[in-house]
Formats: structure tokens, C-alpha cells, sequence
């Protein structure tokens, strides 16, 4: 039986129009025209979310778990899945404490609807952490007031013992291990144990590989690690994927830590090795080959590295398919600098 959502009017009021800003924000097309694609699976897990639709949700997140469940270009349904999740937690609301209460009201429901659904569970510690973050704000840490502090730390408390509470149902999910790698990186985990979360989600569930992204993010210096820790991690990623990606994994771990720290200085201030990165961008277009916003990212890179027959080779490939948030801050500005520095022109 589907589970409606019971919001309170005003909250209902701003998911509503939430929802309507994806369904009627498409341009319109004529009767003879080619219809629209429908609607991703990050905009339907987001509907459905929107909707109050938990046995549409359960269903979505059984499909997407499953083995060899991937996108053309290589990436997880179930992070697409969980990236529509995602907007509704993060959804900005004029009155945030009202629309977050409500959440945690309505996972509270579906959880205590559904005892044995892993993901209900998951979704209410979910919405606990998402109700943290307003307290602490994404300032500084010596700028958070000592009230911010302690909402912020009541609410993780909070999201911790109840996914320990429901750890039998709840773990039987990696995203429950997602969950909890990002817990621990807003508590100071130490790294032996959020390798031990990484390694009984990859038995939960093989296929998660954005378990590894989750970790390289902790292992960033600018939280618990260093650029030592962060190449050993990356290293031992790539070889526990070689199988699938060939060293695909140690391109797009690198790249995601260039976009979470070290950005235009990735080969300064870090161990990235460039002869590396471009064989796995080689092998994940020989395996995923549809992927234009790879393709973006691997002409960034290869700029970045001052490799000018890659660049020039990738960047011929790309023509009009420019994507501009692949490269990096002040992308417009990135783009320019490396097609000039490129072509001379």
C-alpha cells in the first residue's frame, strides 16, 4: 500500500511547487514534434520523494541495486537514484526548520510503516543528518556559535543511535554504509574505521563504487588525511576495480579529489600521476565510451597536466559538446586558458 505524504499546508505547499519547477520548466514542443525523454532517474526518485510515494522509492531502490545496473557512461543507477533523494533533503526553503521537521516526520512514518524496509530506515537517519547541517551552516568550523554546535551534534547524535538501533535491517543496504562513511566524516572518525564501514558495505554490495568517492573525500588533507594516505587509498581502489574499469578508478578518484580540494593545483600539491589518469581515462572510454562529460574532464585534466596532443586530441572530440561545469572553478575563464594555451589561437 502506498504511503501518501502528510505535510502540513505550507510544507506541502513548497513541495508542490518544487515539483512543478521540474515538470513545467521544459520547453514546450508541438504535437508533430519528438516528445521529451521522460524524466531521469534521479528526477523520478525526486518526484516520487516529493510525492510521499515510499512504495515507488522501494521499488526504484530494489531495480537500481541490482548487479550491472550502470549508465552508459559507466556511472551507478543507484547514485542517480540517490542524487534525486538528495534534492529533497537539500531543498531550499525560506523556513528550513519547519520543511526539515517535516521530513524527519514523514521518514519516521514510512519507517515505522515498513520495520523491515532497509531504505526507510536509512531515509530517517537520512533526515536527521540533513537537519544538522542548517545549525552548523558550511562556514568555518571557528565561525559556528557554541548553540550552533550543540543542534549540530544533538542531530548527528541523533542519526547515529538510530541507524544503530536499526543496524540488523538498515546495513543489509550499502547506502546505510554511504550514510554512515559521511556521518563519520562530520564526527572525526578515525580512518580505521571508516575503512571497516567501506569494506562490510563492498560485501553488501560490490558494484557501490561510490563507497570509494565517500573515502577519498575523509582522506582529502583538509580533513582527516594527506596526499599519502589519499595516493595509498586511490592505488588500492584501482586494483580492487581493475577488473571492471581498468585503471579507470584511479582517473576518477584523483578527479574528484581535484574537485573537492585541489582543483588547478592537482599535480602540485598532490601524488596524481598524469601517465596514470590517462590510461584510465583510455580504458573507461573503451569501456563507456558515451560520456561527454568525461570527455570534458579528461581535456581539463590533460591541460592541467600540460599534455597538449592529449588535450588537443580530446578537445577535437569534444566539438560543441562543451560541459562547462567539467572544468573546474571559473570554468568559462579554465576553458579559455586551456583552449588558447591548446591552439595558440
Amino acid at each position: 500500500m502506498t504511503t501518501l505524504v502528510r505535510f502540513t499546508m505550507p510544507t506541502r505547499r513548497m513541495l508542490r511547487a518544487a515539483l512543478l519547477s521540474l515538470v513545467v520548466s521544459a520547453p514546450a514542443w508541438a504535437a508533430d514534434a519528438k516528445p521529451p525523454p521522460p524524466p531521469s532517474i534521479a528526477d523520478t526518485a525526486a518526484m516520487n520523494f516529493w510525492w510521499g510515494d515510499f512504495a515507488a522509492l522501494e521499488r526504484q531502490n530494489t531495480l537500481h541495486r541490482q548487479p550491472g545496473s550502470v549508465q552508459p557512461d559507466g556511472g551507478l543507477q543507484i547514485e542517480m537514484f540517490r542524487t534525486g533523494l538528495a534534492r529533497v533533503f537539500q531543498h531550499k526553503v525560506k523556513n528550513v526548520e519547519t520543511y526539515l521537521a517535516e521530513i524527519d516526520a514523514l521518514t519516521l512514518e514510512w519507517a515505522q510503516a515498513h520495520p523491515k524496509s532497509a531504505l526507510a530506515h536509512i531515509l530517517h537517519a537520512e533526515a536527521l543528518y540533513h537537519h544538522a547541517w542548517p545549525y552548523r551552516g558550511n562556514g568555518m568550523a571557528k565561525d559556528v556559535t557554541p548553540e550552533g554546535w550543540k543542534g549540530f551534534e544533538a542531530y548527528l547524535q541523533r542519526a547515529t543511535l538510530y541507524l544503530r538501533t536499526h543496524a540488523e535491517v538498515a546495513l543489509t543496504d550499502s547506502h546505510a554504509h554511504l550514510f554512515l562513511l559521511r556521518m563519520g566524516r562530520a564526527m572525526g572518525w578515525d580512518k580505521k574505521q571508516l575503512f571497516a564501514i567501506l569494506q562490510d558495505g563492498l560485501k553488501r554490495n560490490p558494484d557501490d563504487i561510490s563507497l570509494y568517492f565517500d573515502v577519498v573525500l575523509s582522506l582529502l588533507p583538509k580533513w582527516i588525511g594527506n596526499v599519502k594516505d589519499l595516493d595509498d587509498f586511490i592505488r588500492k581502489a584501482t586494483e580492487e576495480t581493475r577488473s571492471r574499469y581498468g585503471m579507470g578508478m584511479y582517473a576518477r578518484l584523483y578527479s574528484h579529489a581535484a574537485e573537492n580540494q585541489f582543483s588547478h593545483a592537482l599535480f602540485e600539491d598532490s601524488l596524481a600521476d598524469w601517465d596514470k589518469m590517462k590510461q584510465g581515462y583510455e580504458d573507461m572510454f573503451a569501456r563507456y565510451p558515451d560520456s561527454p562529460k568525461r570527455l570534458n574532464r579528461y581535456a581539463y585534466l590533460a591541460c592541467l597536466a600540460k599534455d597538449k596532443p592529449t588535450f588537443l586530441k580530446v578537445y577535437g572530440q569534444i566539438g560543441t559538446n562543451i560541459d562547462l561545469p567539467e572544468w573546474g572553478v571559473n570554468p568559462e575563464r579554465s576553458l579559455e586558458a586551456c583552449r588558447r594555451w591548446g591552439t595558440g589561437v
